[in-house]
């Protein structure tokens, strides 16, 4: 009876350092060479302190948080998000290895957030191989392929043929589980080629292991096909001679360990007993392995073989001691699987049935059962995780659907708004026009208006300097006019004085009337200047307390016409000193000071 554990998907779990990897310790030794280094530069650091963290899961998963958590601490502050994707990715998978997929989930949703403000595919591709990865263990088969085949298009043209084999390989495991032979075989074949461009001991022993896994699966289809078997055990004794080859530059032993049980369990399963010493080789090259690892499943599948040969001899003491023997060795392990405890007990309750011994195989059924309520309550923790994680992916992607509705929506709104927008603008700039249009035409109207207000005052001084002009015409021949009618009147008393002297005195008569119509004109005249100045002598008049005489308006018209003294003098017939007096005695009828001036007082009142 075979109880061994297949170590198939143990291989899925597994992450290879980039090239540059050599032994764990001497990996771990170099890293902190490197983070002892002076000024050492803050991304270089956190890249470092990430890889430590997945140097160490083997043997110290605690401290590889720790440096895994630091190592993000310190790129949270730095710009290219590069850093803190890589540091979350290996949180994801160090998360994963100590079963907190809830966490592991969280983990590659904030990677994937950070590295969207990378340029680097490499870790970017990274990322999504962390992601399809993290999806296949939680069963999203079609969400994993997607994001292995983003993760290869990222990949696509870097020098990371390292990722690229990983990538494929999860894709072989995907459609093997999914039993397409062909697809498997050919990403199979793909693994192993970037593998081989990687030149990396560790990515080659992973593809070998691969390789081998495909070729037996295919035998056990078709056990006819013998060359099958033959290639399976070729690739698993190539992963052991490059093991043995460069061990300093192996980190995961696993896979050695793998090929050596897978080996040994080829030679049990396919081979006489003549091979049993075959057998033994691998299965202590197993069991040295596992024990140095820690492996608890490699150590109870090779207990487990060599059980098998026991059984066969119908030696159940032989058979049992073996697996107790193997029992032991997983239960020193500090938080050994339950799962490989109850495999063990049900071996052995399987053995003491099959000796005869009903009691001690109720009892081995018994611890059995224990573990396995154990092993079950675990496997519902472990399916609710799994839920859990595939709920909130489920609730992404309905979110995510959401928002791709919403913004098909608000697509939509922006086509309307852009619409709405270039309407306004159109609006408004019609506006605009007609506004400036306007404002033109309101300012050429201003415009016109001011020079037409320009015209109208300019002819409005014009009409004003010929009234003052025509005023002062007026007011001189108004003074003219009574000027000349004094002297007639004189000349008419001289007249009446004389004798009659005939023909001269009627001529002279004739004259003065004449004269007497023109000064009827002249009063007509006048009666035009009080049109154009009615309040002129009245307000002299009234300044004057009416004392101004009839010589006196003379003289104020005179100077209002703006005649000076010798002027008035002349047209008066006096002589100019007696001008001077009329104008003191003018000065002192209208109150005026001695400083004012009067022509300046009698030009305020026209």
């Amino acid at each position: 009876m075979k109880i061994y554990i297949r170590l198939s998907v143990i291989l899925f779990i597994i992450f290879v350092l980039p090239k540059f990897a050599a032994s764990q310790s001497r990996i771990a030794d170099s890293l902190h060479t490197i983070l002892r280094q002076p000024d050492l530069a803050v991304e270089t650091k956190a890249m470092t302190l990430a890889q430590l963290g997945r140097t160490l899961y083997e043997t110290d998963l605690t401290a590889a948080l720790g440096f895994a958590h630091e190592s993000l601490q310190l790129s949270r502050g730095l710009s290219d998000g590069q850093y803190a994707a890589f540091a979350l990715a290996t949180l994801t998978y160090l998360n994963v290895q100590r079963d907190s997929l809830v966490l592991a989930q969280r983990n590659i949703d904030s990677a994937l957030r950070y590295i969207s403000s990378s340029s680097n595919r490499i870790v970017n591709g990274y990322v999504w191989l962390r992601k399809g990865w993290l999806e296949y263990i939680v069963n999203q088969t079609d969400r994993s392929t997607a994001s292995l085949f983003k993760a290869l298009q990222l990949l696509e043209g870097q020098p990371a043929d390292a990722y690229r084999s990983l990538v494929y390989h999860y894709l072989a495991n995907i459609y093997a589980d999914l039993k397409d032979i062909k697809k498997l075989k050919t990403y199979t074949q793909l693994s192993l080629q970037s593998a081989y461009k990687s030149g990396d001991p560790d990515i080659i022993c992973n593809a070998y292991l691969a390789a081998g896994s495909s070729f037996l699966k295919d035998f056990r289809l078709d056990p006819s096909k013998k060359p099958l078997l033959d290639s399976a055990i070729f690739y698993n004794r190539q992963l052991l001679q490059l093991s043995g080859a460069q061990p300093s530059r192996i980190v995961n032993h696993t896979n050695t360990g793998a090929a050596a049980l897978n080996l040994a369990n080829i030679y049990w399963e396919f081979y006489p007993k003549q091979y049993k010493d075959s057998v033994d080789k691998y299965i202590n090259l197993a069991l040295t392995i596992g024990r140095k690892a820690g492996h608890e499943e490699i150590i109870a599948n090779s207990y487990g073989i060599l059980s098998e040969y026991a059984l066969a001899d119908g030696d159940y003491a032989t058979a049992e001691k073996l697996f107790l023997m193997g029992l032991a060795e997983v239960e020193r392990h500090a938080g050994s699987s339950l799962q490989v405890r109850a495999s063990m007990l049900k071996g052995l309750a399987s053995v003491a049935e099959k000796a005869g011994d009903p009691a001690k195989a109720l009892g081995y059924f018994k611890r059995y059962m224990q573990y396995e309520g154990e092993v079950y309550d675990a496997g519902k923790l472990a399916i609710a995780q799994k839920l859990e994680v595939q709920y909130q992916a489920q609730k992404k992607d309905k979110e995510l659907e959401r928002l791709q509705e919403r913004a098909a929506f608000n697509k939509k709104l922006n086509v309307i708004y852009v619409g709405l927008v270039i309407a306004g603008v159109l609006a408004l700039t019609f506006l605009f026009r007609s506004y400036h249009f306007r404002l033109r035409s309101s300012i050429q109207q201003e415009k016109l208006q001011a020079e037409e207000a320009a015209r109208l005052k300019v002819e409005q001084e014009l009409l004003q300097e010929r009234q003052d002009r025509l005023q002062k015409e007026l007011l001189a021949g108004n003074l003219q006019v009574e000027q000349k009618n004094e002297l007639l009147q004189t000349m008419r008393d001289k007249l009446a004085a004389q004798p009659e002297s005939g023909g001269l005195k009627n001529q002279m008569e004739r004259m003065l009337k004449n004269d007497l119509r023109m000064d009827e004109d002249f009063e007509d005249i006048k009666t035009r200047l009080a049109d154009i100045h009615p309040d002129f002598f009245n307000r002299l008049q009234q300044l004057a307390d009416h004392k101004l005489t009839r010589l006196d308006l003379k003289h104020c018209s005179y100077i209002l016409m703006g005649l000076s003294n010798k002027e008035i003098a002349s047209r008066l017939g006096v002589d100019p000193k007696s001008i001077l007096m009329a104008r003191y005695r003018i000065k002192q009828k209208l109150k005026l000071e001695k400083e004012d001036n009067l022509d300046l007082a009698i030009q305020r009142l026209s």
